[in-house]
């Protein structure tokens, strides 16, 4: 592969995935591009929209000696240039972008106490029929990126997804709630106890997903989460 690739990128030229005009590294951005993704700068707000979503997770169980939900974030607000980048690295066997993008958020982040306390980067997982005809996992390869940064293990086996369910992006926001409901599964959940894990996902819009993912770990004792998400809807 390395004999071919001097021919290869001279038949197939590296582009950005947004603009397409040439770029040093395969399934990257150029600098400009990648500058003018409009960041949420949630890494130094506290409340922030992601949090928003997830702040009721606690309140139910007043005796906990300390918060199950501890903070949340996203890089990016979701728009037309970020659904570009998304996209290309999530239907166009492109996991290396994912990749690219997960590091280049943590690099930005890594100095503001985001990742601090945090225990294991999990991926919020795909049903086994989508893995096989994707190939991968998105965000799996998103917490590859902050693990090159931040030097955190990533964790893809403790909780699974049992549910084969339609994609989000095509139904109402009830009807989303209602589609990952029970959707998830943790065989052992001893694992996580006394962890603190950051849950990671690619897009944010209801917060559905995340929200049935917290339901299945809240219950572990001494388990405590945060969300880091790529992008989060307007």
């Amino acid at each position: 592969m390395s004999i071919l690739s001097p021919v290869l990128e001279l038949l197939y030229p590296s582009l950005c995935v947004v603009c397409h005009r040439g770029v040093d590294s395969y399934n990257t951005l150029c600098d400009d591009c990648l500058r003018k993704l409009p960041r949420t700068e949630h890494q130094l707000l506290r409340g922030n929209k992601v949090e928003q979503l997830f702040d009721d997770i606690n309140r139910p169980r007043k005796n906990w000696r300390e918060p199950r939900f501890v903070r949340g974030g996203a890089w990016l607000q979701y728009d037309d240039n970020v659904a570009t980048v998304i996209h290309a690295g999530k239907f166009f066997e492109r996991p290396e972008l994912a990749q690219y993008l997960g590091s280049q958020a943590a690099q930005e982040w890594i100095d503001t106490g985001f990742f601090d306390d945090i225990d294991l980067l999990v991926p919020v997982p795909i049903h086994p029929h989508r893995l096989r005809d994707r190939g991968y996992n998105q965000s799996e390869y998103i917490c590859r990126g902050i693990a090159a940064v931040t030097h955190l293990p990533v964790d893809t086996t403790t909780i699974l997804r049992v549910k084969d369910t339609p994609k989000q992006s095509q139904l109402t926001d009830s009807e989303r709630q209602k589609n990952v409901e029970h959707a998830f599964h943790i065989p052992e959940p001893v694992i996580w106890h006394k962890k603190h894990i950051l849950l990671v996902d690619d897009v944010i819009t209801t917060g559905a997903t995340i929200r049935n993912c917290i339901k299945e770990i809240t219950p572990i004792r001494s388990c405590r989460i945060s969300v880091f998400s790529l992008s989060v809807a307007r």
